[in-house]
C-alpha cells in the first residue's frame, strides 16, 4: 500500500498532467508561438505577476498534496514556503529585469 501512496499516486498525477498539457497543445498549434507584433511592457509586467501569481500557489498544493498530506512530511510546507518564496521574487526579478532589457533592444 505504501508504494502506491508513495509512488504510483505522483507518477500517476504527474503523468495525467503531462498528457493533458499534449493533448491541449495538439488542439491548439498556434498557442505558444511568439506574437509577430512587440508587446508592450506592461503587458510583459502583467503576464509575469499572473504567472508567478497562479504558479507559486500551484507549486504550494502541489507540495501540500504530495509531501504533507500523502508522504506526512510536516516540515516539507515550512521549507516551500521559504525556498518557494526565493525562488518566485528571483524569477520575477529576473524576468522583469530582462523584459525591460528586452523591449529597449528592439526600439
Amino acid at each position: 500500500m505504501r508504494v502506491l501512496r508513495d509512488a504510483v499516486v505522483p507518477v500517476l498525477s504527474a503523468y495525467l498532467v503531462l498528457a493533458g498539457v499534449v493533448l491541449y497543445a495538439a488542439r491548439h498549434p498556434d498557442a505558444g508561438r511568439p506574437i509577430a507584433s512587440e508587446v508592450p511592457i506592461r503587458q510583459r509586467l502583467e503576464l509575469i505577476a499572473v504567472t508567478i501569481g497562479g504558479g507559486y500557489p500551484c507549486f504550494l498544493l502541489i507540495v501540500l498534496v504530495f509531501h504533507v498530506w500523502l508522504v506526512g512530511d510536516r516540515g516539507a510546507m515550512h521549507s516551500a514556503v521559504r525556498g518557494g518564496t526565493f525562488l518566485a521574487v528571483v524569477a520575477a526579478a529576473a524576468f522583469t529585469l530582462l523584459s525591460i532589457a528586452g523591449s529597449r533592444r528592439a526600439r
